[in-house]
């Protein structure tokens, strides 16, 4: 074929195409080109994924292209088909090749590719890819493409938002030139090439989409596997195949082109007749094929529907002529699952798993085993800068931990992926790793016990990937949407944040956390973890407030500035400054300067107030009590107050500022830059 032949058939294909001009240049300048189909292992296939992509896939291939098929087992197990079980969904998938074996589908140049294999197999690169898509986009967003799996808002569980993440992801992952899926899946292809536009990819994907058949009843714009009438199996006897096209709504009306909504999906109206969609996209889509009634041969579609509507043939003629057809296209299909042994054995165990009931409830989750020693899991935030106050609640509780389960053990985990998911800091992960490996060193020099094991998320994941994203899938399945963005505080910035949350419960469990540490900056997070397993892990809170802001209590937030909080990363002249503008009246017991002073009195030991004998003589304070009755008498100035915790946060954070000259010069220096980058993106 030359170009334009092979543009004319893979076109035909498709009763849309975005953009056409870029389908041309493919054609003209890319030697193998990619088209690619997923599909997910559910139970029957209809004549329309059955005989009709056959059809479309000999002519992609025929017109030079490689197949490739997504055989979508995990996306399966995220919509809860086939009972939730993996099993039972690649039985199903092996079945549906076997079909398309017998359909007539020419191999050469078609491939098979199991999600759950290659996803595992190449964990970091797609995973990461997935992230990405859903830190790129708002959550209303790829709601709007869970019409792809007919769900509405309201119903949607957390893994259906993984859903188009990952579809979108597969596009890529796949190296799809072209999206050749049902017209029902534009919006989630759609999604493919705005990112593109976000990521500044030039190739964008070309979607051509196929149209989607009619239901057989009136009214019904496409077919639904929920009705067993409303469609022809590829596994029907003849009996059912007569019994059906004889029952169908076919009026004699003109065929218009079909509306569709902004999804995709076709607008059901009474003028679509399902019996001259049949012919159109099942006789007449074959190249070459033709329909003979009473004598005539039409060998255009648009021949035999001018016959139908003008009366110059009858309905029954009409509908035995497509019985014969589809009967004699399902004929092979038939006879291979009777003499095949293996194709006859998967047919019985699907039409078996028919008889089965929903996915497993909440109840019947099966959870890993839990620790055999007490151990908790607390999660490292991921900031340019971390709150010296959520600092220090943080080595305080892994020490009361440890010294309240002498067996235990702490593992402070390093969110990098998850953090990347949710866009904290720049949103990427060499900016947000630094931040992580920073902020914990920091952490250590603030005194984290050293039994306290560090932990990267990345080698969590890649560790176990298989085990690691079933599991975030299975947590998903078992949680609204709506939970999860309550759990947020009903505020979800994008797609990537919903997945994060799902990820620390699966982190939890591949740690046999026992517990879960938790932080201010974590939200209700954690609660996740304690709910899907049954308060076998339990939660945990920081004690926080000690080191509170620096400005007056009743200051408006508006005003609050970059000074009024003391960070784990300050330095000499930042301490100094900020404890010197902090807000301490005379005459006062209770002020953020006094709060500071008796933290470090209660945690570190007596606090001493150096002044000449003419103010008092200095003096060493080993009760809280005693600062703040001084305080408030008069008998401390907050000027000799403010001296001995200046001198105090200095001498703490000594070992701190020697790791930020020393070792972690080299990751300050991206955090600069990464700040930096926040800066003029605001």
């Amino acid at each position: 074929m030359n170009n334009d032949e092979r543009y004319a058939l893979l076109r035909s294909v498709g009763e849309e195409c975005i953009q056409e001009n870029e389908l041309r240049n493919l054609i003209a300048k890319k030697p193998n080109i990619r088209c690619y189909d997923g599909f997910e292992p559910s139970g029957r296939m209809h004549i329309a994924q059955g005989i009709f992509k056959a059809v479309n896939v000999n002519k992609c291939t025929a017109a030079g292209c490689e197949f490739v098929f997504w055989v979508a087992d995990w996306f399966a197990l995220m919509n809860d088909k086939v009972g939730g079980e993996l099993e039972k969904i690649g039985v199903v998938g092996r079945y549906l090749i076997e079909v398309w074996k017998a359909a007539g589908m020419d191999m050469e140049k078609v491939v098979f590719l199991w999600s759950s294999k290659e996803i595992t197999s190449h964990a970091d690169v797609y995973w990461r890819m997935a992230l990405d898509v859903g830190r790129q986009n708002t959550i209303a967003r790829i709601k709007k493409c869970c019409t792809i799996m007919g769900k509405v808002e309201g119903t949607l569980t957390a893994a259906q938002i993984l859903y188009p993440l990952m579809q979108c992801t597969d596009i890529f992952f796949l190296k799809a030139d072209i999206c050749q899926l049902g017209l029902d899946q534009r919006k989630v292809n759609m999604l493919a090439r705005e990112y593109c536009d976000v990521v500044g990819r030039k190739l964008k994907p070309v979607i051509l989409s196929h149209h989607m058949l009619a239901g057989l009843k009136q009214g019904q714009a496409k077919m639904s596997k929920s009705d067993p009438d409303s469609a022809i199996f590829m596994e029907d006897t003849e009996e059912d195949v007569a019994r059906k096209i004889n029952q169908a709504y076919c009026p004699r009306v003109a065929q218009a082109e079909q509306d569709v909504t902004d999804d995709g999906a076709p607008v059901a109206t009474d003028d679509r007749n399902p019996v001259l969609d049949y012919y159109r996209c099942i006789v007449y889509a074959r190249p070459g094929e033709a329909a003979t009634i009473n004598g005539v041969r039409y060998t255009t579609y648009e021949d035999l529907e001018s016959a139908f509507v003008k009366e110059q043939v009858s309905e029954a003629e009409v509908k035995q002529c497509l019985i014969d057809e589809v009967n004699a296209l399902l004929a092979p299909v038939r006879q291979h699952f009777a003499t095949n042994a293996e194709a006859h054995e998967l047919l019985e165990a699907v039409k078996s798993f028919r008889k089965g009931g929903a996915a497993s409830p909440l109840a019947e989750t099966q959870l890993p085993p839990g620790p055999e020693k007490p151990h908790a899991c607390m999660w490292m935030p991921a900031l340019l800068k971390v709150p010296l106050d959520v600092a220090e609640a943080m080595v305080e509780a892994a020490k009361s931990f440890l010294a309240a389960h002498p067996d235990g053990s702490v593992t402070l985990i390093l969110p990098d992926w998850s953090a990347v998911a949710s866009d904290e800091i720049t949103g990427v992960e060499k900016d947000i790793s630094a931040a992580l490996e920073v902020n914990s060193a920091l952490l250590h020099s603030y005194g984290l016990p050293a039994a306290v094991k560090i932990v990267k998320e990345n080698d969590v994941i890649l560790a176990n990937s298989n085990d690691y994203w079933v599991g975030v899938i299975s947590v998903g399945r078992k949680n609204l949407l709506s939970h999860i963005e309550e759990l947020y505080g009903g505020e979800v910035k994008n797609a990537g944040q919903v997945i994060a949350a799902l990820m620390r419960v699966a982190t939890a469990l591949l740690l046999s956390a026992s517990h879960v540490i938790s932080t201010s900056l974590d939200g209700q997070l954690n609660t996740l973890s304690r709910e899907y397993t049954k308060e076998r892990i339990e939660c945990l809170q920081t004690h926080e407030g000690s080191i509170p802001p620096l400005h007056r209590p009743d200051a408006a937030p508006a005003l609050l500035g970059a000074d009024d909080v003391l960070y784990l990363d300050d330095g000499d002249m930042d301490i100094r400054r900020k404890i010197k503008k902090a807000y301490s009246a005379p005459n006062e017991s209770a002020n953020p300067v006094v709060a500071i002073a008796q933290h470090l009195l209660t945690f570190h030991g007596p606090l001493s107030i150096e002044r000449g004998e003419a103010n008092g003589g200095s003096v060493t304070y080993e009760k809280p009590e005693a600062i703040a009755a001084d305080c408030g008498s008069g008998a401390l100035h907050p000027a000799d107050l403010k001296a001995a915790v200046s001198k105090a946060l200095l001498e703490r954070s000594a070992p701190s500022r020697a790791l930020l000259s020393g070792p972690l010069k080299k990751s300050l220096t991206v955090l600069r830059n990464a700040e930096k980058k926040m800066t003029k993106k605001k």
